[in-house]
């Protein structure tokens, strides 16, 4: 049942969703109750598979932070989101909405009438101009997330802005600071930069984050996505630079430079983002930089970030501000502290009054508080209907004889309803069936990306560039099944027509299951350790993966890969051939 004096929040993040229940004090502070963390599997750059996994973590968070049934302020990535701020002429009263329009129809992407927007003062000059910050987002993804949500079994109350939130707990954990402050938030999709400057305040979304980190480990030793982040999470720190000893485990120095890289990139963006605040905006260099957000976890981050920015950096302390129950355990909040301003930022938004409350209205939320707007009006119309009602029966000696003849009417509609129950029973029972024969067609939309992870491990497989691959076609029956990609027609390849047409028999007479095998045709140019070598390490490594299947291919090498040798001096390059049987292909006809 739902806690009127208590505050539940989650926060949509590209890689975790986490959610918490607030309590508030007499004097109106903050008490953590409790709170919930969880993980999204896979590469969050991925859209396609976010939607199911998303669905199932709200459903644990929901479960875990015991919010089901709460009034619940949401907050959505500052990715998707569109944010420009504005300045604009002095202006007096509903002028100031119109002007803001205007010119949300000028610096918005999208038509006004496919985004929910909204916008906010954030100062005004002595001159009397104004500075507002516009925030929009396209319905159809916001609609998405606020069904998701709304699935999981809490009631939406109202969906905030990622960096925004973040920026409403500053101000409120950090009210003394009083010089100008960078908070950098840096989530797994993309980095929100946050400026603070007394009660102004600027934010931009870069798209850089720890994913694009994971990447480049993932690249950089050949490995999954899930197993750099593992890496990543339990050995990565960030390396340091100057005449700093190195790690005494090779892989993890080289992982630690791969970091340093990366962050090399984020510094580059923000010291940009800092220029373009100073110079286009108007603002002041910031004093104290604040690490927020899951990436803050890194080793030494804060030690890069003050060795580049030349600034007093630290980490953020979502919690600063903010009482723990005693059902908390405070070495866990203590750690997770840095990721859980945008939390706060969301239960101050439960609370009342915030310096910042923007706010985009999912379609739903938008209907069902119009709905709640004419509720008094319907109630009023409800009333004079009722005393309409009564002054009849009153007025009427026979009113007796109105009700029997309603009473029986309702037995009427009674047993149709019954019926009507006993066809829905049916309709359910039929829907699960075809619920059920729908099993095969989602693993077929699940095995869409098949391919696209197969062609990023062979990408991967890359270790210099003395190899080309321009050619890379299927095989079945040793035969293509489309025209030939690489010239001529070769082996018998034409349309698929052709070479669809039969298949060898078994000896029972019955068509054998059809072999399909993945043809890599490209160059090779020779190097100092041998002509041929490189293009065989090179198809040996692409044996050692899952989609193929090849365990004798050291003793049968030959049969696998033909390569082109040469005695011309002058030529560039030679032409080699690798056929790798698939272990599990999909259906192509």
């Amino acid at each position: 049942m739902a806690d009127p004096n208590s505050i539940a929040v989650i926060s949509l993040g590209s890689q975790r969703v986490s959610g918490a229940f607030f309590g508030k004090t007499p004097g109106g502070d903050l008490i953590l109750k409790r709170y919930e963390i969880v993980e999204l599997d896979g590469d969050p750059s991925v859209d396609v598979s976010r939607q199911p996994q998303l669905k199932t973590a709200l459903q644990e968070l929901v479960s875990k932070a015991r919010i089901k049934g709460q009034k619940t302020w949401c907050s959505v990535p500052g990715h998707p989101v569109f944010s420009r701020f504005v300045k604009l002429p002095p202006v007096q009263g509903d002028k100031l909405s119109q002007i803001v329009e205007f010119e949300a129809r000028q610096n918005v992407p999208w038509q006004l009438d496919e985004v929910s927007w909204d916008y906010e003062v954030v100062s005004k000059s002595d001159l009397g101009e104004i500075e507002v910050v516009l925030a929009a987002m396209k319905c159809e993804p916001l609609n998405e997330m606020h069904e998701e949500v709304s699935a999981s079994g809490v009631k939406v109350a109202g969906m905030d802005v990622g960096p925004l939130a973040l920026y409403n707990a500053f101000r409120y954990s950090y009210p003394d600071v009083d010089e100008p402050a960078l908070i950098v938030d840096m989530g797994a999709r993309s980095t929100n930069l946050v400026f603070v400057e007394g009660d102004r305040f600027f934010t931009r979304n870069l798209l850089v984050g720890g994913a694009a980190v994971t990447n480049a480990i993932a690249k950089e030793f050949g490995i999954s996505f899930a197993e750099a982040e593992q890496q990543k999470r339990t050995q990565g720190f960030v390396a340091l630079g100057g005449a700093v000893e190195d790690h005494p485990d090779e892989g993890v120095n080289a992982m630690s430079k791969v970091m340093r890289n990366s962050m090399t990139r984020l510094h580059a963006e923000i010291m940009r983002t800092i220029t373009f605040y100073r110079s286009q905006q108007g603002g002041s260099a910031p004093k104290r930089v604040f690490l927020a957000g899951g990436g803050s976890a890194a080793g030494y981050i804060a030690e890069f970030f003050a060795e580049k920015l030349k600034l007093p950096v630290e980490i953020y302390n979502g919690l600063r501000g903010v009482q723990t129950d005693r059902g908390v355990s405070a070495e866990a909040a203590q750690m997770d502290a840095p990721a859980l301003g945008e939390l706060v930022g969301l239960a101050l938004r439960g609370m009342g009054a915030c310096p910042c409350e923007i706010e985009l209205v999912p379609s739903a939320l938008a209907s069902a508080r119009d709905a709640a707007r004419r509720a008094p009006a319907l109630i009023l119309a409800g009333v004079c209907l009722l005393g309409a009602l009564g002054a009849s029966i009153v007025w009427f000696n026979s009113a007796r004889a109105v009700v029997e003849t309603r009473a029986a009417t309702l037995q009427a509609e009674s047993a149709q309803l019954s019926r009507l129950a006993n066809d829905i029973q049916r309709l359910d029972a039929r829907q699960e069936e075809l619920r059920l024969r729908s099993a095969q067609l989602e693993q077929a939309v699940t095995d869409r990306s098949w391919w696209a992870h197969l062609l990023n491990d062979l990408n991967q497989q890359f270790d210099n560039d003395l190899i080309w691959l321009p050619v890379i076609e299927v095989l079945k029956d040793g035969k293509p099944i489309t025209k030939p990609l690489w010239g001529g027609d070769e082996n018998g390849g034409g349309s698929s027509s052709s070479t669809s047409s039969t298949t060898a028999n078994n000896r029972n007479g019955v068509p054998a299951e059809p072999v399909y095998m993945l043809r890599m045709r490209g160059l090779y140019r020779k190097n100092d350790k041998g002509e041929q070598k490189v293009v065989y390490d090179f198809a040996s490594k692409l044996a050692k993966l899952d989609a193929f299947n090849t365990p004798d291919f050291e003793t049968k090498r030959d049969n696998y890969v033909k390569v082109d040798s040469g005695v011309d001096e002058e030529r560039y390059a030679y032409h080699f051939e690798i056929k790798m049987p698939l272990r599990n292909p999909l259906k192509f006809q």
